[in-house]
């Protein structure tokens, strides 16, 4: 039997035809029939022509050659609709929403559309007309037409409150944890368009667009980022008016008796902290300085009278702590000092300053900016540097108080729920940096709900599947999940009229996911027959 061998002597590799035979022994043996040279003196369309020469010569056509190449008909991304199934089997919203597909006799899968969706929002949040073009870039999903993406929206408004309970649910399950600490902040989410009607109002918009149209959103989560519920309000909603109307659901809606709410300074008022205490509710909020009786300020203010304390970070390093503690208004009070916050304080004042003497020169815009730059009117039209408003305020330089109704807690504990509030910032990002919920484009109350309701699933599974990860020792960024499920594709190949899929390889990061969400990986090559059935 003849075959060719190719082999490396040094840097150059040669090519020779080879015969196997036995000899007299019976070993298979095997000498050269001819010497082809060096792979190098021949170029590779010269290589092409013997190879298919050879092929000739032993019966068959160029043609039969053609016909046993693969070609790729088509490629799929596998990974994100894998993923978000898993993810919602997870909460079990899987059987939720064909249970409802099943009872209102939809006429479509939600599930399939909801899992779409929210593939869409992890890979590249786009517009819904963008998500029904887009999904024949998927493999594993069913086709859902147009107004059916539209009506998802409708039944997920309609839905919500059994969506939220079943992730809080399920959220205190899969980690077994108790509810003890809920952290609570409002955003605001802007509209393409400058028209009120009521709901989408134009408000105080913390993305800083002038004259877009906003609501308000209020978020509540635990100490692992856990979603715990969230409540949508009208543009023009004050934001401190909202965290007692998110208390009395939390109470209502999942009867918690005792938790620990802790909001910053925004939430501290009057009314929120007798509407806690009534629900018999615990708090920790951030205190407003600057609002605390001027003799009370002067004993907190004395850096002698401060302690220091050791806590741990969460890079498992201590940290030293200055702190202050007393009473006030019949709650504990906790000050703390730090000489890197206070020079943050003064740069910030003295860029204000620098704004403010611009003003001066430029006084159109004064009516409304003059208190943000510590200027004051001192005649009918002219202001000047507020000289006594900067020397209060560099009073308090590197001083931040928190108040609590709790007696138990340590300083440390105190310390820590209250440090723990960036989560809920880091929260907000990821609903309007990596989900893209903003802006929005719908125009009905309903199908805003729904978007929104579409945009906290998104949030809560990713978080969940993060959790995860971070459990097994692997932890990923929400954009490294975003690339690691990019890369899991799958190419529609045919070969003598067969067809197949080949999967691409699994990068490391792809097979970490899949181990966290316990997903078995596909074989290299599935015959299309079966494709289903790992689907």
């Amino acid at each position: 039997m003849a075959f060719l061998r190719h082999e490396k002597k040094g840097k150059a590799t040669y090519l020779r035809i080879i015969q196997s035979f036995r000899d007299t022994d019976g070993k298979i043996r095997h000498h050269t029939l001819f010497n082809l040279g060096k792979v190098t003196d021949y170029s590779p369309e010269a290589l092409k022509r013997i190879g298919q020469s050879l092929y000739e010569l032993g019966g068959g056509t160029i043609e039969e050659l053609k016909h046993r190449i693969l070609h790729e008909l088509d490629r799929f991304n596998y990974g994100f609709p894998l993923v978000v199934k898993q993810l919602l089997k997870a909460y079990s919203l899987d059987t939720f929403f064909d249970g409802i597909s099943r009872n209102k006799n939809l006429g479509f899968s939600l599930k399939e559309s909801v899992c779409l969706l929210i593939s869409e929002r992890f890979n590249d949040p786009v517009s819904k007309l963008s998500n029904y073009k887009n999904q024949i870039d998927y493999i594993g999903l069913s086709k859902i037409e147009l107004h059916q993406i539209y009506r998802t929206l409708d039944h997920l408004h309609h839905e919500e409150e059994f969506i939220k309970q079943i992730i809080y649910n399920k959220g205190r399950n899969l980690f077994n944890q108790k509810l003890d600490v809920v952290f609570y902040d409002v955003t605001t989410f802007y509209f393409d368009s400058n028209k009120e009607d009521g709901f989408r109002e134009k408000g105080f918009g913390k993305d800083g667009k002038i004259g877009k149209t906003i609501v308000v959103f209020g978020l509540l989560i635990d100490q692992n980022k856990q979603p715990v519920g969230y409540e949508v309000y009208h543009g023009k909603q004050y934001e401190g008016h909202t965290f007692t109307d998110a208390v009395i659901r939390l109470k209502k809606k999942y009867q918690i008796d005792k938790v620990i709410c802790v909001a910053d300074t925004g939430m501290m008022n009057k009314d929120n902290i007798e509407e806690i205490e009534e629900s018999e509710y615990e708090f920790i909020f951030g205190e407003r300085l600057k609002s605390i009786l001027e003799s009370k300020q002067d004993e907190i203010l004395d850096l002698t009278k401060y302690k220091v304390l050791e806590i741990e970070d969460e890079s498992d390093e201590y940290i030293k702590i200055q702190y202050y503690l007393t009473e006030y208004k019949g709650r504990k009070l906790i000050t703390t000092y730090s000489t890197k916050r206070a020079a943050k304080d003064k740069a910030e004042r003295e860029e204000k300053i620098e704004r403010a003497k611009m003003f001066l020169s430029q006084p159109a815009p004064l009516e409304k900016k003059a208190k943000s730059y510590y200027l004051k009117k001192v005649k009918r039209c002219n202001y000047v540097l507020d000289m006594d408003r900067i020397k209060r305020s560099e009073r308090f330089d590197g001083f931040m108080s928190i108040a609590t109704n709790n007696q138990k807690l340590t300083i440390a504990q105190i310390l820590d729920a209250y440090k723990q509030l960036y989560k809920i910032e880091h929260s907000f990002r990821s609903f309007k940096t990596f989900l893209e919920t903003r802006p929005m484009f719908h125009w009905t109350k309903a199908r805003i709900l729904g978007h929104l309701a579409l945009c906290y699933i998104s949030f809560s599974v990713l978080n969940y599947l993060q959790l995860k990860l971070k459990k097994q020792g692997t932890p990923q960024s929400e954009n490294q999940i975003r690339k690691n499920l990019i890369k899991m594709q799958m190419s529609q190949i045919t070969q003598n009229e067969n067809e197949y899929y080949l999967r691409s390889k699994t990068e490391e990061g792809a097979k970490q996911i899949m181990k966290a969400l316990s997903i078995k990986e596909m074989p290299d090559l599935i015959p299309r027959s079966v494709i289903n059935q790992y689907l």
